[in-house]
């Protein structure tokens, strides 16, 4: 069995294959833990809010940093004018 491809062809509920195609009980199988919290999906709400809030925060300064350069390089094409 060595070097040959494993198949999808069966699934055993609580099991996976091994490198070696042999059937190990999947430790992890007992479900996602944090679906048991009451506040499960607001938690995950939550870090998608803080993440997309610092995402808009860097999006922000770094596009404030792009328009004072493209200003100044207006700025000195144009003897200082705008």
């Amino acid at each position: 069995m060595k070097g040959t491809a494993m198949t999808s062809e069966e699934f055993r509920e609580g099991h996976y294959k091994d490198k070696y195609g042999r059937w190990q009980p999947d430790r992890r199988s007992g479900g996602d833990r944090r679906l048991l919290r009451k506040d499960g999906e607001l938690a995950h709400e939550r870090r998608r809010m803080y993440r997309r809030k610092a995402d808009r925060e860097i999006f922000e300064k770094d596009h404030r940093a792009m328009i004072n350069d493209a200003l100044e390089e207006f700025a000195g094409e144009h003897g200082g004018h705008l």
